[in-house]
């Protein structure tokens, strides 16, 4: 006898899930992106205060059943605004002036549970979020250097390689999500 297993689940994040989110995002940090830097993880040193009851925002989770229970998988998130115009040439920042930009950030997948569609479901469900919040456009970027990261977003539906920044000091490419893709 085969015991069914769980599929993973997307859904908004708790508050009991954030203890879960920091670890899990902390250890990104280290592991695979250069370390916490302030200017741009502050995020994740208030996620309620940035993601539960915002208005604009979102935290998504991925759990999955684990040999001891429950487990996340990994996170992404939307927030309001384009890219930081501290870090952009003035032309990207100035596409997106005037404009009701949603950002998917945060689509960070433990190595565990990589290769089984759960950074898609994540990603998939944020934009969703954003294009029903009324995000026109919806961008995100990625550090290229972090391994499957451009190889992901540029497979991923509807998503437009707007801005390759390398070699800035993270690797950044930029995109925008089309929502005739997603089926919005």
């Amino acid at each position: 006898m085969t015991l069914a297993v769980a599929p993973p689940v997307v859904r908004a994040a708790r508050r009991e899930d954030l203890p879960a989110v920091a670890l899990h995002m902390r250890g990104m940090l280290e592991r695979e992106l250069g370390g916490y830097d302030a200017r741009l993880h502050a995020d994740v040193d208030d996620l309620a205060g940035t993601y539960l009851g915002a208005a604009g925002t979102r935290l998504f989770v991925c759990r999955v059943e684990g040999p001891d229970g429950p487990a996340l998988a990994g996170t992404a998130s939307v927030r309001a605004g384009g890219p930081k115009p501290q870090f952009v040439p003035p032309w990207l920042t100035g596409r997106y002036a005037g404009r009701r930009v949603g950002q998917i950030c945060r689509v960070w997948v433990d190595p565990a549970h990589r290769r089984l569609g759960v950074g898609r479901m994540l990603a998939v469900e944020a934009a969703r979020w954003a294009l029903a919040d009324g995000y026109d456009p919806i961008c995100l970027h990625t550090n290229a250097s972090v391994p499957g990261a451009l190889a992901f977003w540029t497979s991923f539906p509807g998503a437009t390689l707007i801005h390759d920044a390398r070699p800035d000091p993270w690797s950044t490419v930029h995109f925008e999500i089309d929502p005739a893709a997603l089926g919005a």
